[in-house]
């Protein structure tokens, strides 16, 4: 209880006890209170259990079904059965994706896919270049104005340097206006200057332009030089003495372009012998990623191994199911009538861990049969077996057998590890190819639910760092509550000041009557 006075003197004419009086005057209008407050901390818990549902979906969508997880499920290498080894993982290393073919294969990488560069130490001048040169020392006379281009989606911004700048703002000015398609660099080891583009291979190429697009000699004062292979009429590189790609160093004139790999690749039993050239160094065939680090030589060899992708699968249906058990405890979980948030007034004679198993007691059954909760569960069922009820059962999933358990999944380890090792591409491409798929259509679901502010979840009880954060079902009851709370409150306020007031006068009119009294009795 409140009240406006800050000092109530009652009950010195009267002798009664006008605090406890009032108080239970007011058991009503306290009461009407209390239930207004429950209700509050009702609707209070409603959003935070609807929140950590919110919080375990998108832990699940982030692990398995995010391109960029270790563990997600959607990628190709996700499904990857076969083991590689590199003798030496220097040279070259590989990795598996969805239907690789076995491989036992020697590879002599003579030479890297390379990107367009330019390089220089000494400007034409004949003056070092350092880090914090001028570019007026380096032979810059007046400010110039120029573009990098890297092919035809290039979308540089037009950069000028002038004598005052240094190698350093050069630098900085390049990579600021290229998004990383280019790099330009100096290395203080070296002393050395460098801008080149980031795509490998013969069709990539780098250019210095002026504004309208002709060939810019904005840069020639570095003294930059670039490298170029001799080829042959047929396209093939010509060869030096010692058998590797004749290299010659040229003047960078504006223009560079990048050059392949050369790879030799051959069997084991000499059944074949292929050269590969390759626009980069990653570069994938028959379903195997490489990733070329060095010239040299190395064997790759393969073996089949299911048991990574087995692991992730079971790990993924014991999240799922942990999931899909705490939905359905929720709809499905009886409210005890004889346990309500508790009122100020009951904490007072309560311990800390008494009203938190009370609460938690109270907590249950505040979202049975919720139907955004309900409608969850049964669309995720449908996003799994949809049309795919046979061929999955094939593979060892199958929906749970106990009613108790609904929307949850059972995976048969030693049925989904022979459906891996007999056509390890089929189990892809059912569960995570395309958009048909059974993963991307749980992912597609969950995204419902909790995708972003317009999602079914977020309507209901809000998603953190999106408009719906303050702008949802929850928070609106929790508004309207509290409005109430407030009017309820200030009524209770008044009739405790009017019943002050009404004591007041009784006090004042019995301290007459017994002045009057004592007058009369003194006479």
């Amino acid at each position: 209880m409140s009240s406006v006075n800050s000092l109530r003197l009652t009950g010195l004419a009267t002798g009664m006890d006008t605090e406890t009086m009032i108080k239970e005057m007011l058991a009503g209008e306290q009461k009407k209170v209390d239930t207004a407050k429950q209700k509050e901390q009702t609707i209070k818990w409603q959003q935070e259990i609807y929140r950590e549902v919110i919080k375990d979906v998108k832990d699940i969508n982030e692990k398995y079904f995010s391109v960029s997880s270790k563990n997600s499920l959607t990628t190709s290498s996700a499904w990857n059965t076969l083991s590689l080894t590199s003798s030496d993982s220097t040279v070259l290393t590989a990795k598996g994706n969805a239907g690789a073919n076995k491989i036992d294969y020697k590879f002599n990488i003579e030479k890297l896919a390379e990107a367009p560069k330019a390089t220089s130490s000494q400007a034409s001048n004949g003056k070092m270049i350092k880090k914090d040169s001028k570019l007026s020392e380096l032979g810059l006379a007046s400010e110039t104005k120029f573009k990098v281009n890297v092919g035809k989606d290039s979308n540089s911004k037009t950069i000028t340097i002038g004598p005052d700048d240094t190698i350093d703002s050069l630098v900085s000015k390049i990579n600021n206006s290229m998004s990383g398609d280019v790099r330009a660099s100096f290395s203080e080891m070296t002393g050395e200057f460098t801008i080149e583009s980031a795509k490998e291979g013969k069709d990539s190429e780098l250019k210095i332009l002026n504004e309208d697009g002709s060939i810019s000699n904005s840069l020639d004062f570095l003294g930059l030089k670039t490298k170029s292979y001799e080829l042959e009429s047929d396209g093939s590189f010509k060869l030096d003495g010692s058998g590797k790609p004749k290299l010659t160093e040229i003047e960078f004139k504006g223009t560079a372009v990048g050059s392949n790999s050369i790879i030799q690749v051959s069997s084991k039993d000499g059944s074949f012998t292929k050269t590969l050239n390759e626009k980069s160094n990653a570069f994938t065939i028959d379903g195997v990623t490489y990733n070329v680090h060095s010239t040299g030589s190395t064997d790759i060899t393969s073996k089949q191994d299911v048991q990574p992708v087995v692991e992730n699968m079971k790990s993924f249906v014991e999240e799922y199911n942990k999931l899909m058990d705490k939905v359905y405890k929720l709809v499905m979980e009886k409210k005890s009538a004889d346990y309500k948030p508790l009122t100020e007034a009951q904490k007072e004679d309560m311990s800390e861990k008494e009203i938190e198993k009370w609460e938690k007691k109270a907590k249950e059954g505040i979202l049975r049969n919720d139907s955004e909760m309900r409608k969850f569960m049964s669309d995720m069922q449908k996003s799994i077996f949809g049309d795919k009820m046979g061929v999955l059962s094939e593979m060892g999933l199958t929906s749970h057998e106990d009613y108790t358990k609904r929307g949850q999944i059972t995976l048969n380890e030693s049925k989904f590890t022979k459906a891996l090792e007999t056509n390890a591409t089929r189990v892809y491409e059912v569960f995570a190819k395309d958009s048909s798929s059974v993963l991307e259509n749980m992912k597609n679901t969950m995204n419902k639910y909790v995708g972003g502010s317009s999602s079914i979840f977020a309507k209901k009880a809000g998603l953190e760092k999106t408009a719906s954060a303050v702008r949802n079902f929850y928070s609106d009851q929790l508004k309207k509550q509290a409005e109430n709370i407030k009017n309820i409150t200030r009524k209770m306020d008044a009739k405790e000041n009017a019943l002050y007031k009404k004591f007041a006068k009784l006090e004042s009119s019995i301290n007459k009557l017994n002045a009057q009294m004592n007058y009369l009795s003194q006479m």
